[in-house]
């Protein structure tokens, strides 16, 4: 009978203990869904009643203001660098453009030759014994002409002829005729009439217009 007594008891409070737990749990869904209804309320509220937004806009407003004070105070500091670089730019110009003065007007450059002119210096040198005297001279000769090619070519050609009779004129010359800088000078001109006469009498043409020692040795 004691037993049936204490069973009796246990199954009288366990619909007790399942409505005391379902009563808390009821309390307990009812709170946080209550909570959630706030929270929601709260953060979707419009932003004259929002905390949380009306916070939020006032820090947004201050980045932005300070943004744009910053770009403005740049650009104001690059425009006054510009007037800045503007004006020295002016000064040192004259302060109105002006030009400095002109100097005095040089000679116009010569104009590019119109001919071109042509080298040509014989292989090897050319010596003679001078004339009344145990002393030798051997010197070296180039040619130039503004003729086309065929008059150094017709050298090449007749160069034997050519060199027999420059040695004949240098044959001829003494020492006191081959000394200083103005002899020089008549011995390059006397070659030079001696080839164009060669070249004259063989193709009847000479064309060489100067002659250049371009080495002499006196032994």
């Amino acid at each position: 009978m004691a037993q049936e007594a204490e069973v009796v008891t246990e199954k009288k409070k366990l619909p007790i203990v399942k409505i005391l737990l379902a009563v808390v749990g009821s309390i307990v869904m009812m709170g946080v869904g209550a909570g959630a209804t706030f929270m929601y309320f709260k953060l979707t509220a419009p932003p004259d009643d929002n905390p949380f937004a009306i916070e939020l806009a006032k820090k947004e407003a201050e980045a932005a203001k300070g943004h744009g004070e910053a770009e403005h105070g740049e650009a104001g500091h690059g425009e006054a660098k510009a007037a800045g670089g503007h004006g020295e730019a002016k000064k040192e110009g004259g302060g109105h453009g002006e030009a400095a003065p002109a100097g005095p007007a040089g000679k116009p450059v010569p104009s590019k030759e119109q001919f071109a002119t042509t080298y040509f210096e014989f292989p090897g040198n050319f010596t003679s014994n001078l004339k009344g005297s145990r002393r030798f001279m051997q010197i070296s000769i180039g040619l130039a002409t503004q003729y086309d090619k065929k008059v150094i070519e017709s050298v090449q050609k007749h160069e034997v002829a050519i060199r027999s009779e420059v040695l004949t004129v240098l044959a001829e010359q003494t020492e006191a005729d081959v000394s200083g800088l103005e002899n020089r000078k008549r011995i390059q001109n006397l070659i030079k009439d001696t080839i164009n006469q060669v070249l004259n009498n063989i193709t009847g043409f000479g064309g060489i217009e100067n002659v250049y020692v371009t080495a002499l040795v006196m032994q």
